[in-house]
């Protein structure tokens, strides 16, 4: 089974719901930006949902904030560690409503591994309406991301995009991307897949996909050339010339 299209023809709400009345077991992916965000599903119940460093919930309500991306859903049966316990139609209220802070968070903090780094010492970012948002900015180094904050403080991932978000309008602090990792000797570290991920395209790569395995089908099946025997010629047959007698 796979199914692609639009959020904006099948919203996330009824895909899931699809999931779970058909009792299907599967990965329904959604494209959220540059990176693509995974719910699993197991006998039609989600178990596990990720989108970059975002897991559970928090990724779930994310997805449901882009309502033109575009999604595509796999039958799958592989096992995965469960984020997921709640009733599925509590994971989708709560999602919807975590949905509409992301999307106030969204135009500040668009990329969600994004590492924020201070503007200006701490002391003077403490403003008089800043006192709640100090052991938030205690913690922005310009090394950690936003969910490795989240993780420091013991706090779900949206508050502190929420107040991430607010310095960011402030401008107190600055978003950069997150370095590569790299090697002992300073390389950076990539694989094959992570260069086909950046190379193409979300879509482009179901459409080659699919070309693909289209031409596999018709491709007619090669079979051992015929090999043709050598064409013997006939002997030429001529009459036996007559020697006239001589005459002496």
């Amino acid at each position: 089974m796979q199914l692609e299209g639009s959020l904006s023809q099948f919203p996330l709400r009824e895909l899931i719901e699809m999931a779970v009345y058909s009792s299907v077991s599967g990965v329904l992916e959604v494209r959220v930006g540059d990176d693509i965000g995974r719910i699993f599903f197991r006998d039609g119940l989600p178990q596990h949902a990720e989108l970059s460093e975002l897991q559970g919930i928090d990724a779930i309500g994310r997805m449901f904030a882009e309502p033109d991306a575009p999604f595509r859903f796999l039958a799958d049966s592989t096992p995965v560690a469960p984020t997921l316990w709640m009733d599925p139609w509590e994971i989708i209220e709560l999602a919807e409503h975590q949905a509409q802070t992301w999307v106030k968070v969204r135009p500040h903090v668009p990329l969600l591994s994004a590492v924020p780094a201070l503007r200006m010492p701490v002391q003077r970012a403490l403003t008089p309406g800043n006192e709640d948002l100090k052991p938030l900015l205690t913690l922005i180094d310009g090394r950690r991301s936003i969910p490795d904050i989240a993780q420091d403080l013991g706090v779900a991932p949206i508050d502190v995009y929420v107040g991430i978000a607010r310095l960011v309008q402030q401008k107190i602090v600055v978003l950069a991307r997150p370095q590569p990792p790299t090697d002992s000797t300073g390389n950076l570290q990539t694989s094959p897949g992570d260069a086909e991920e950046k190379q193409s395209g979300f879509f482009e790569r179901l459409i080659a996909r699919a070309l693909e395995e289209e031409r596999r089908k018709s491709e007619p099946r090669q079979s051992e050339p015929r090999r043709s025997e050598p064409r013997q010629s006939e002997p030429r047959h001529s009459e036996p010339r007559r020697s006239e007698p001589r005459v002496s």
